[in-house]
């Protein structure tokens, strides 16, 4: 009898309502890990807003091989900054869910955040609105 297990996945989450609207989270590797990572990632909080950088939408993708982790955040703007303080955050999460890997944080350029990036339960309470 064969005994399946993922080891890697890779999953791309949008929105269903409005997948081309809200920008897409790359993840990949294995699901546990991932999941794990995440969970630490959300203990990374934003002390302006009262929110963590997964649910803000910081998160443009996290992949993991054996042996290493690469997690790209996106740019809260050219000046700002919160983005030295979340990957410094970022890499001390990650560095506590994954020890013995090495981890790679780095800025998307070409891309800015911007509220429709949070989750929605966030973009509610703090009365941002989409349009």
């Amino acid at each position: 009898m064969h005994h399946f297990e993922p080891t890697a996945t890779t999953i791309v989450i949008t929105s269903p309502c409005c997948p081309l609207a809200v920008p897409e989270l790359v993840l990949a590797g294995p699901p546990e890990a991932l999941m794990r990572t995440l969970s630490a990632l959300r203990e990374v909080q934003d002390p302006g807003v009262g929110a963590d950088i997964v649910e803000l939408g910081l998160v443009e993708s996290l992949r993991l091989s054996p042996g290493e982790a690469r997690l790209q955040l996106v740019s809260t703007g050219p000046e700002c900054p919160l983005c030295d303080f979340a990957a410094d955050r970022a890499l001390r999460a990650m560095q506590r869910a994954l020890p013995d890997t090495d981890i790679y944080v780095s800025h998307d350029p070409w891309v800015e955040w911007e509220p429709k990036r949070a989750s929605t339960a966030l973009r509610r309470r703090m009365g941002w609105t989409v349009g």
